[in-house]
């Protein structure tokens, strides 16, 4: 691992435990919220109770083996309801205890053992480590609780568990707890999805990735999972994770959720950058395996070209966006030149403008390789009077010029600039003398002792045509 990878492993483990620590803390018992001490009553579990609330308990039933398991319960509750775990505290003694005590009839306790077992599940592997063997207990208890309360809380542990490393993440999957989990919330109560949704995410987050086999198992509960999500975060995160994978293997991307996501237009730009890069991954199929989606992609893409990114001054991430859909028009007019006129129709034209000022204010639109394999794309599929009614309205031979003066040094901008100014002074030769003016020869006199042969052959090749 190098040391960019180091640093940025180290952030995302920054980023994880982070996360883990606002799940505790919003997580802390809470004095008003209510559970049954038992869900039934008897003198034991009044003794219980008594033992566990004020640490009171007869004295015939003092050496009560449970009695002491429920005093250090209460005891553990209420110092990691104050404070977090300490790294190098020993867990493995409390949390065979607590396995002991939990899923007995008492709800109360129930919780107590869940929230130490968030507690341990949060400052390293070596308190979360203890818990693995338990994962099944654990899935057990989520199945026969009634408390939503306490279901929430095993998620969040389960959670924190595919966070921490590998290891769990694995035993996670081996278990098929996020399969399970979403079967029993799909059958009863969608309220937990985006609790479950975030299980999903952590294990996609952990370095290194899971196997071929288990992304394909995450992949097929992502398209059953997605529709019940209320929370734009765990929708983000769903639809990252959906890119991670299919960007691996683009065969498993389902084309029908791509159209559904792009025919349901509510708060599709929350999460625009994650539904353009699955776009993308379709654009570089063969036309005949997306035309039947192709008229609802373009749809989506003309509607957030037109209101949302080419509308007003574009920020930094929008000229990111940008980027993509320029990058997906371009894979999608080699595979169907006719979208041409659908793309010139929408305010991405503003794009072939010769405004200095526009240039400088979207650095990340026009120092990138995409604008200009675009604007190629554009220029090599018009006609002669396409071509010269473009010519009028844009003036692109200044234009490029320009942008040729600020992009000598890649060396990949500088060919599709030379293979764009070849075509136009090639089909419109009123052209040639815009080009002369424009110092166009100049250039071509500096790039001619370029280094890359196709920046020399294209040289050559505009010289014939300018002499």
């Amino acid at each position: 691992m190098n040391l960019i990878q180091k640093k940025r492993e180290e952030f995302l483990i920054n980023i994880r435990k982070q996360k883990r620590e606002e799940v505790f803390k919003s997580k802390r018992i809470s004095k008003t919220q209510y559970l049954p001490f038992s869900n039934t009553t008897t003198k034991l579990s009044d003794i219980y109770c008594d033992a566990f609330y004020s640490k009171q308990f007869p004295i015939a039933v003092q050496f009560d083996e449970t009695i002491q398991k429920i005093l250090k319960i209460s005891e553990l509750a209420d110092t990691f309801n104050d404070k977090d775990c300490e790294k190098n505290y020993e867990t493995s003694q409390d949390v065979e205890m607590i396995f002991d005590i939990i899923n007995k009839g008492y709800p109360v306790l129930d919780r107590a053992c869940l929230q130490i077992l968030l507690a341990f599940t949060l400052p390293n592997h070596f308190t979360c480590k203890p818990i693995v063997k338990y994962i099944p207990d654990l899935l057990k208890f989520f199945n026969q609780t009634q408390y939503e309360e306490l279901k929430q809380t095993v998620l969040f542990i389960f959670s924190n568990l595919a966070a921490d490393c590998y290891q769990c993440r694995d035993a996670i999957l081996i278990y098929e707890i996020p399969q399970t989990i979403f079967k029993v919330l799909h059958q009863s109560n969608n309220q937990l999805m985006d609790d479950l949704a975030q299980i999903v995410i952590n294990i996609s987050r952990t370095q290194p990735l899971m196997s071929n086999y288990h992304q394909i198992q995450m992949i097929k509960l992502c398209w059953e999972l997605f529709p019940h999500l209320l929370n734009n975060e765990s929708i983000i995160g769903i639809l990252q994770l959906i890119y991670k994978i299919c960007q691996k293997d683009k065969n498993l991307l389902d084309l029908n959720f791509i159209n559904n996501l792009c025919q349901n237009k509510q708060n599709s730009d929350l999460f625009l950058n994650e539904i353009l890069s699955l776009i993308r991954i379709i654009s570089y199929f063969d036309r005949n395996r997306y035309e039947k989606i192709e008229n609802n992609i373009l749809n989506f893409l003309v509607l957030n070209v037109n209101q949302t990114l080419m509308n007003g001054k574009q920020e930094k991430f929008q000229q990111k966006q940008i980027n993509k859909v320029l990058s997906i028009f371009t894979n999608m007019i080699v595979e169907n030149p006719k979208i041409i006129y659908n793309i010139l129709n929408t305010n991405i034209v503003q794009l072939f403008k010769f405004d200095e000022k526009l240039q400088k204010d979207n650095k990340e639109i026009y120092g990138n390789i995409y604008y200009y394999s675009f604007y190629y794309q554009i220029i090599s599929s018009l006609n002669k009077n396409e071509l010269k009614q473009l010519i009028q309205l844009f003036q692109p031979i200044q234009q490029l010029i320009n942008l040729l003066d600020q992009n000598m040094d890649n060396s990949d901008i500088i060919i599709d600039i030379l293979r764009i100014i070849e075509i136009i002074i090639q089909n419109n030769s009123e052209q040639i003398s815009v080009f002369i003016q424009q110092n166009g020869e100049q250039f071509l006199a500096e790039l001619s002792q370029h280094e890359n042969e196709g920046v020399y052959n294209l040289c050559e090749n505009i010289f014939e045509i300018i002499q």
